[in-house]
């Protein structure tokens, strides 16, 4: 994800291979130079994560702002108490809205449905594949759209969620590929899209020469 104004460049260069960048802001005093930076080097789709980030005043100038700068979706705008303030932006906001800390296992979806007009799933959040696609469930039968998300995490997690992406809207599974002297290997991302292993069960494999790593 691009966050750091300083680096925008050398993220831009990396994220070469991708045709969609996540852009981490939430920081309103250089939201708008984060992404007028980047407009400058390219004219990929963005999505955007606000971490909780915003005030009332801030969201929806942005979300207005952002729906002229091929942006796609809005994450977590406000912090996961206020979900009053989350709805009346959802309701005037031309970009969707999606839940990150409100969405953390099913339950909460029963919530905060009403609230946002999609969720993101992380394994690492919701516990297991079977409440991950409990979650999707449920989230379906509100008509909410589903983002497959992720932590920094090892091949072990990125591959699993890989198995749910095709009932999901969105995936972006790509924590295995921010750490170093990653154990294991399982789902590839060539040319940005995700190739799942042909071996038997989740398709993870120990990596064999794998002293020194950990």
């Amino acid at each position: 994800a691009i966050g750091d104004l300083d680096e925008i460049g050398q993220k831009v260069e990396e994220a070469e291979p991708y045709s969609i960048l996540k852009v981490k802001l939430g920081t309103p005093n250089n939201d708008k130079d984060i992404i007028k930076e980047i407009r400058k080097l390219t004219d990929k789709l963005i999505r955007v994560d606000a971490n909780e980030g915003w005030d009332k005043e801030t969201a929806l100038d942005m979300c207005k702002w952002l729906a002229d700068q091929n942006v796609e979706f809005i994450e977590q705008p406000f912090p996961a108490e206020e979900l009053h303030s989350t709805r009346k932006l959802m309701e005037n906001s031309p970009l969707d809205i999606f839940a990150d800390e409100n969405s953390m296992i099913s339950e909460d979806i029963h919530k905060i449905w009403s609230s946002f007009d999609g969720i993101n799933i992380k394994l690492m959040k919701c516990g297991s594949m079977e409440e991950a696609k409990k979650m999707i469930d449920v989230a379906r039968s509100y008509e909410l759209k589903i983002m497959l998300g992720c932590m920094v995490e090892t091949s072990i997690g990125i591959t699993a969620a890989s198995h749910l992406a095709g009932k999901v809207d969105f995936a972006d599974l790509d924590g295995n590929l921010l750490i170093q002297n990653d154990p294991y290997e399982g789902v590839e991302v060539i040319n940005g899209k995700l190739n799942l292993p042909y071996s038997i069960g989740n398709g993870i494999k120990l990596k064999h020469n794998i002293e020194g790593l950990i």
